[in-house]
C-alpha cells in the first residue's frame, strides 16, 4: 500500500501557538540532560574499564618479566636448560619489545589525545 506523500501540505497543521515553542523547549532541555548524564556515564565507564585494563596488563607484564628472569636464571644453574645463544637473544629481544609495546598500549589509553573540533 503506497501512500502518496504530495498530497500532504503544511497548510494542514494548525499554526503553532506558543504552549507548543514552550512544550518544545522544555523538552529539548530535557532530551540535553539525558544526553549529559549518558555521556558522564560513559565517562565514568570508561574510567573504570581503563583502571582494570591497567591492572591487568601490569600484572601481565610482571608475569612476563618474572618468566623471563626465570628461564635466564635457571639457564645455567638449578634446571641446566642450556639454551643457546641465539634462544636467549632472541627471548630478550622479544620480551623488551613486548614490555615496552604494553605500556605504549595502556599510557595511550589512559592519556588520549583529546578530539578537537579542527580535525
Amino acid at each position: 500500500m503506497a501512500l502518496d506523500l504530495n498530497r500532504i501540505s503544511i497548510d494542514s497543521y494548525s499554526a503553532l501557538t506558543p504552549e507548543d515553542l514552550t512544550n518544545a523547549r522544555a523538552q529539548n532541555q530535557i532530551l540535553e540532560d539525558r544526553l549529559g548524564n549518558a555521556r558522564i556515564g560513559r565517562f565514568l565507564e570508561d574510567t573504570k574499564l581503563r583502571r582494570h585494563l591497567t591492572y591487568i596488563f601490569s600484572f601481565i607484564i610482571f608475569l612476563w618479566l618474572a618468566s623471563v628472569i626465570s628461564i635466564l636464571y635457571f639457564n645455567g644453574n638449578l634446571l641446566h636448560l642450556n639454551l643457546s645463544e641465539n634462544v636467549l637473544i632472541t627471548l630478550l629481544t622479544t620480551s623488551s619489545v613486548n614490555v615496552i609495546g604494553m605500556m605504549l598500549i595502556i599510557l595511550k589509553n589512559l592519556f588520549p589525545k583529546p578530539i578537537t573540533d579542527s580535525e
